[in-house]
């Protein structure tokens, strides 16, 4: 097994990078070839043995540079994409050793300072830190989709009220894959008060792209003609992950619960999804609301290295926190 790094041409002669997403072990919507296309990805890992690809994983920098920093606000789950694995446990776990440590090998010898999550679907963490990787855990929020009548019966006493609310106040929910109802400004100045930064040209794009490849919707709800709120999806391989949203606090009718409710059930029956990620927050009352649904927690990983050592990982991760 050896690894090395391709541009993006040299990948594409060879795989369709889409279906080895979609038939992979691990692959999402963020690996696609759409995705990484706007975010100007030029160059891949790729893990191969006997020329054939095993796995890979999208570079989120600029080529030549020393530093590989995969923010997981924007590209979560960045780590590699695995193209299958053994179904015995035993051999699953020696397997996917092999796969990491060959990743980490060409990664610490093209970057001086590393960090990416690698996705839940990856529990064996042990060949990062062996070779000096930094591990720090996070939670994601995931609500199972797969029987929507019964999704209600799981969601807190406060949802159901909210979502009882806005039916009795007629608020309408509707798709809205022209992004004629939804507020794209809105979505963005509702990022900034979590100290994220993205620019509504940049949101509007992967939402325009995401609708044009049937991965993604905007959904927004609608008062007396009016639109009240909005949520912004992405998905693939049976999986959604909640991006943007925003409602008019001039509206007390709950109604993002009135989306995600409707936008659960909708998804579920039109678009094949089983599982919503709700992209998990470090932020106590976030993770609240995602509880209420009945969500549950599913752990993953940011992996941090500095070839200056743990100190230096330490420094930057507490003022992260700071913040």
């Amino acid at each position: 097994m050896t690894s090395k790094i391709v541009s993006d041409r040299e990948l594409n002669s060879r795989i369709n990078l889409d279906e080895f997403i979609d038939r992979s072990f691990n692959g999402t919507v963020f690996a696609t070839s759409w995705f990484i296309k706007l975010k100007n990805v030029k160059n891949f890992v790729i893990i191969e043995e006997d020329n054939d690809i095993l796995a890979l994983m999208p570079l989120f920098c600029d080529v030549g540079s020393k530093t590989l920093n995969q923010s997981t606000m924007y590209i979560p789950y960045g780590g590699p994409v695995i193209k299958k694995v053994p179904v015995e446990e035993r051999n699953k776990i020696r397997y996917l050793r092999e796969i990491n440590n060959a990743l980490i090998e060409i990664l610490k010898r093209q970057y001086t300072k590393i960090s990416f999550s690698i996705d839940p679907k990856i529990v064996d963490i042990m060949p990062y830190i062996r070779r000096g990787f930094m591990p720090e855990i996070r939670y994601t929020y995931k609500l199972n989709v797969s029987e929507p009548e019964l999704l209600n019966l799981n969601y807190g006493h406060d949802r159901r009220k909210e979502i009882r609310k806005a039916c009795n106040n007629n608020v309408v929910f509707k798709t809205d894959d022209a992004l004629q109802l939804t507020n794209i400004n809105k979505y963005v100045e509702w990022e900034s008060k979590y100290g994220f930064d993205s620019s509504v040209d940049e949101v509007k794009k992967i939402l325009s792209n995401a609708i044009m490849n049937d991965n993604g919707m905007c959904f927004v709800a609608i008062k007396d003609d009016i639109v009240i709120g909005s949520v912004g999806m992405l998905w693939r391989n049976g999986i959604a992950y909640i991006m943007y949203s925003y409602f008019d606090k001039n509206y007390d009718l709950g109604t993002i619960a009135f989306l995600y409710d409707n936008i659960f059930k909708f998804l579920s029956k039109n678009k094949n999804i089983k599982y919503i990620d709700f992209e998990g927050s470090v932020y106590e009352s976030v993770e609240k609301w995602n509880i209420s649904f009945g969500a549950y927690q599913d752990r993953f990983y940011n992996l941090h290295y500095d070839i200056d050592g743990v100190e230096e990982i330490a420094r930057t991760m507490y003022a992260y926190y700071e913040k």
